[in-house]
């Protein structure tokens, strides 16, 4: 749960709640498997477990660089705990920041354990370290030593005996 504090926290800082408040998607959530021809990686869904299905949009911050946006409610903090309320999932979990993180809200940093109950957090993640691009084609060499381009798709694996 460490990492997904550090994580959110972090992302959280990114922007502040002003700059979300004319909130511009440019795709949906879904639109990054579909459109993008991406996946998330066995790593991001399991670090990300608790933030499953929250995603509420795409947004573009300029040279193409894409983060996923969920916002967050803080329900409770103490000097170790930060208790956040996604209410796109309707799911509230816990979170352990570090004691030196800061997260920016109406351009003032502000420490986990300061933030008061009710506030609004965004979450930004970027698309980039989320996902990986899906492998749909592969090369396969020839006798010629020329590459010839085949289709690669997945298929479930047969059992085997040992």
């Amino acid at each position: 749960m460490k990492t997904v504090s550090t994580v959110l926290l972090t992302a959280a800082m990114f922007a502040s709640s002003t700059a979300v408040a004319q909130q511009d998607y440019v795709m949906s959530c879904s639109d990054v498997i579909t459109k993008l021809n991406r996946e998330a990686t066995p790593e991001a869904k399991a670090r990300f477990a608790d933030l499953r299905g929250s995603c509420l949009g795409v947004v573009d911050l300029g040279d193409n660089n894409r983060y996923m946006h969920t916002k967050m409610i803080v329900r409770r903090s103490t000097r170790s705990k930060v208790t956040l309320y996604l209410p796109a999932t309707d799911r509230t979990f816990d979170v352990t920041p570090d004691a030196s993180a800061r997260v920016l809200i109406n351009g003032r940093k502000v420490r986990p354990r300061d933030l008061v109950r009710g506030q609004e957090l965004d979450l930004y993640v970027s698309v980039d370290a989320f996902t990986r691009e899906v492998i749909d084609e592969i090369a396969l060499p020839t006798e010629t030593e020329e590459l010839v381009s085949s289709p690669a798709v997945l298929v479930p694996a047969l059992p085997t005996t040992g």
